[in-house]
């Protein structure tokens, strides 16, 4: 999704509470300086806080981007902390697979591409903190469609075009790579939705950007929350644009016809198809799209110098029971969770892994799935392999799905534990996810020869396929389907060999009808094919949280959880489930944070650098209510 959003810098006066607020684009219901604060604890050679006099244990569950991250800045601050895991590896949704020895580039099973706010080094985003202020990570952009210098290819209606009045042949239309703001595919259908889409971006960001940041914002935030709550992304799709804001909250929609919408549904205008996400809630839409985690999406093939860095490649590493671990290679996305378990922090000479094996109590337990946490009205009780153990607090970061239905919650009050926050984990939505990766024999879009291009996107049921090349030495992967939700559903009956089968022959058949060459060719093994499926993974049940409309409340009792009822319950929610920005790394890395930040308030320690809790770190505004009346107008 090309979302060109304007950024808004908001001038830093010494004591001003502005200090802390992000630049926009940003989060919009919670504005916070994470990379800020981080910085400034680096940069003084302290955490960004310290445990109390005597310290205070705490069990992080799972071992993803959030437990990793809220573990580390823990053990910084003086805690001891115990990451309990219930898979053999760590990393969680952060999961690469590199398809043959020495290969260069990876298959990213999960989390592939995010946002930095709105480029690297815009120093607005934890993601940015860790990978430019930290480790030396290697990104580069996502070949998103349109985006892809390879070119992209549009096949619809079987090669004839969104309709058969354009083509005379079967065909695939070439999107031709342009280094421009604005780059509208060249079918007029195509680019009148493309536009409409952009049209409804650039309005909204001209409305938002200058009030982001000020004083009006929260009141504003309210208003856009009150129009749009209420409605699916389907209906937004369809809704009349507007030029004009008459500072209601109402911003319009993209005043889409029927065949527009089905065109959106197969090409989105950018970044793939939309189609799978109609019927979620157009709230989540604005709140991602609209606040920056579209814009500029990057890759990470991994930490620059990789082997210069500890235990690269060290085959002997175990967790605190002697439990191998798979060794980092600081390869692709899951190299962010290897830096921060492997890696020292910054003013330490240890890192986390090496705390928990030189006696300072820590611990890593993998292969260890937790069944229960019990309050008991002091302390809390984790329950893993039959034994019980005692802590002060509890960190929960695993998939929402994954924890209802695996970790039973016993001893908490209606108070500790309201039911709000239970009902709003027990009907979240979670969405479905397959990639079919295929190694390549080399990077057919670079060659000269090929006509394919890197990017295909249809309206078949493989949806969309990426050609992926992390360095111009290396063949690359073909993604050769990636489907959300439906899409990815009508693919479980069948096997892996079986899907692997269909994606291959039916991007053969679109790309010989209409290119007369066969993407297969330039597979190194058919039979070297990677299928995987996020829903059928015990432990995650599910790739990401999408919530659907009028879902304001229910994303409240959980991101305002930790605000409200953590300093009596112990308990603190982290990751991205607990987010309202669902399918990113950038908001486990913030509730983490959060969780952290909390910790350190509620045990009664202090925190580093002039930081403020009562003063500079932001609330949820949980009085608000919006209207839930249905006007299909508005």
């Amino acid at each position: 999704m090309v979302a060109r959003v304007i950024p808004k810098y908001i001038p830093q006066v010494a004591g001003d509470p502005t200090d802390w607020y992000p630049n926009y684009p940003n989060p919009a219901d919670f504005q916070f300086d994470y990379y800020r604060l981080l910085a400034l604890a680096k940069d003084a050679g302290t955490p960004i806080g310290y445990a109390p006099s005597g310290g205070a244990s705490v069990a992080v569950i799972g071992a993803g981007a959030a437990g990793m991250t809220a573990a580390r800045e823990l053990y910084r601050a003086g805690y001891n902390v115990t990451v309990y895991e219930a898979s053999d590896r760590i990393c969680g949704r952060h999961y690469t697979d590199r398809p043959a020895p020495g290969a260069k580039t990876g298959m990213e099973l999960g989390a592939m591409r995010f946002p930095f706010f709105s480029e690297p080094g815009s120093k607005n985003s934890v993601f940015d903190y860790y990978l430019n202020a930290e480790a030396p990570g290697i990104t580069s952009p996502f070949p998103n469609p349109g985006t892809a210098p390879g070119n992209t290819g549009i096949y619809v209606n079987r090669g004839w075009g969104p309709n058969d009045q354009f083509y005379p042949n079967q065909e695939m239309i070439i999107w031709d790579y342009k280094d421009v703001p604005f780059n509208p595919p060249p079918n007029p259908a195509l680019a009148e939705v493309y536009v409409l889409e952009n049209r409804f971006v650039e309005f909204f960001s001209n409305v938002v950007a200058p009030v982001y940041g000020t004083a009006d914002w929260p009141a504003m935030w309210q208003q856009i929350a009150n129009q749009y709550d209420k409605m699916t992304f389907s209906d937004l799709v369809f809704a009349e644009a507007i030029d004009t804001y008459n500072n209601d909250g109402w911003l319009g929609g993209f005043g889409m016809n029927d065949a527009q919408s089905e065109l959106f549904y197969v090409i989105g205008a950018g970044d793939g198809s939309w189609g799978a996400f109609y019927e979620i809630g157009a709230l989540w839409f604005i709140r991602c799209v609209m606040f920056g985690f579209n814009s500029n999406l990057q890759t990470m093939s991994g930490i620059d110098g990789a082997s210069n860095y500890p235990y690269y490649n060290d085959s002997t590493l175990t967790d605190s029971l002697g439990n191998v671990l798979p060794p980092p290679q600081y390869f692709g996305i899951q190299s962010l969770v290897q830096w921060l378990m492997y890696v020292p922090p910054p003013a330490m000479n240890d890192a986390f892994y090496d705390a928990i094996h030189n006696g300072s109590g820590q611990k890593l337990l993998i292969n260890t799935p937790v069944t229960a946490i019990t309050y008991n009205g002091n302390s809390v009780i984790v329950t893993a392999n039959d034994e019980n153990v005692q802590y002060d607090y509890v960190i929960l970061t695993p998939q929402i799905w994954a924890s209802q239905l695996g970790v039973a919650m016993n001893g908490f009050s209606p108070t500790d534990l309201p039911d709000e926050t239970i009902a709003a984990r027990n009907e979240q939505h979670m969405i479905a996810s397959c990639k079919v990766f295929f190694p390549l024999r080399q990077a057919y879009w670079t060659n000269n020869i090929s006509k394919i291009p890197q990017v295909i996107v249809t309206d078949t049921f493989v949806q969309d396929a990426y050609g992926v090349q992390w360095t111009s030495n290396d063949a690359g992967v073909l993604l050769a389907s990636y489907t959300w939700e439906d899409d990815a559903l009508k693919l479980l009956p069948y096997s892996n060999d079986a899907v692997a089968s269909m994606v291959i022959k039916q991007l053969d058949a679109i790309t010989s009808s209409t290119l007369g060459e066969n993407v297969s060719d330039y597979i190194t093994h058919v039979n070297d094919a990677v299928v995987f499926q996020w829903t059928t993974q015990v432990g995650y049940n599910g790739c990401a949280k999408l919530y659907r409309q009028r879902n304001w409340q229910m994303n409240y009792a959980l991101l305002a959880y930790n605000q409200q009822n953590s300093q009596s319950s112990r308990l603190y929610l982290a990751g991205e489930t607990f987010s309202v920005e669902g399918g990113w790394t950038e908001p486990a890395l913030r509730l983490a944070l959060d969780a952290v930040i909390r910790i350190i308030q509620n045990s009664g320690g202090t925190f580093a650098n002039g930081f403020n809790v009562a003063t500079d770190y932001p609330t949820y505004d949980t009085t608000f209510e919006p209207d839930e009346t249905y006007n299909s107008n508005p």
